[in-house]
């Protein structure tokens, strides 16, 4: 299922033009300038399973070991993470930069949001998917960091927001990417 999501939802093939032209204008509110990262950070060769230590697992509420997925779209390689409350996922991206999101070439709602680590992050959510969010982190020149997170709870409250767990899955692996 989540496979699914991922392949359909907030990680599609590009928009056609239409769709990206309204995507972009959007993307952009007040015209606000794209903060610079503090550094590059290469996202080449990292373990996707090994970006979150035993502690951040536990403190994310994630009693299940992680499982490799591939997601097709994005060309990475990511982990996927269930648990009675959410769906997580944390997928190195190395073939294309956070602009694929923010220039409309993708589908989905993007959002500047306050930095992660110091560097450029933003929201992608998708109108029909209330339950999901995924936070982009521009890492380096063509790489970012994707973070996603999805309520799976009966009682939604019994989870963060999507967003807000998304945020929380990116700023653990971020704190892991910089030592």
């Amino acid at each position: 299922m989540v496979a699914v999501l991922l392949a359909t939802g907030c990680l599609s093939e590009p928009t056609p033009s239409a769709e990206r032209s309204q995507v972009a204008a959007t993307t952009s509110p007040g015209n606000r300038e794209p903060s610079s990262r503090p550094r590059e950070l290469k996202l080449d060769g990292r373990k996707p399973c090994d970006l979150l230590t035993a502690d951040q697992l536990t403190r994310l509420d994630i009693d299940r070991p992680g499982e490799p997925l591939e997601v097709a779209a994005l060309r990475s390689t990511g982990c996927h993470w269930i648990t009675t409350r959410a769906s997580t996922t944390l997928v190195p991206v190395t073939g294309e930069g956070i602009e694929a999101w923010t220039d409309g070439k993708r589908l989905g709602r993007p959002e500047e949001i306050d930095p992660i680590s110091g560097f450029r992050a933003i929201t992608v959510t998708m109108a029909s998917t209330s339950h999901r969010c995924d936070v982009m982190v521009d890492t380096g020149a063509r790489q970012y960091l994707a973070a996603g997170f999805s309520v799976t709870a009966p009682d939604p409250s019994q989870a963060p927001k999507p967003c807000d767990g998304a945020r929380q899955l990116a700023e653990a692996a971020m704190q892991n990417l910089l030592k």
